[in-house]
């Protein structure tokens, strides 16, 4: 079975969807979604490119979250 070919956000080389964290937003935050399961638009992300993703600001772009409202909360995200 072949896996499914997704694109990381920040560094943008592409890799089978297991490699990748999969990102998604519930209520304002930004989660990590490593099982691919919870609903709503996602994210992939190598997890070593979590900073550079934050410098690009290529997590809000990538999700269409809306700058102006404030910080974005990335706090599960850094966690994980």
């Amino acid at each position: 079975m072949r896996l499914p070919i997704r694109s990381c956000i920040a560094c943008r080389k592409r890799e089978n969807w297991d490699d990748l964290l999969r990102l998604v937003v519930i209520d304002g935050k930004v989660y990590p979604d490593p099982h691919h399961n919870k609903p709503g638009r996602g994210a992939w992300l190598h997890q070593k490119c979590f900073d550079l993703a934050v410098h690009r600001r290529s997590i809000a772009r990538a999700l269409r979250i809306s700058q102006n409202s404030g910080e974005l909360n990335l706090e599960a995200v850094e966690n994980y």
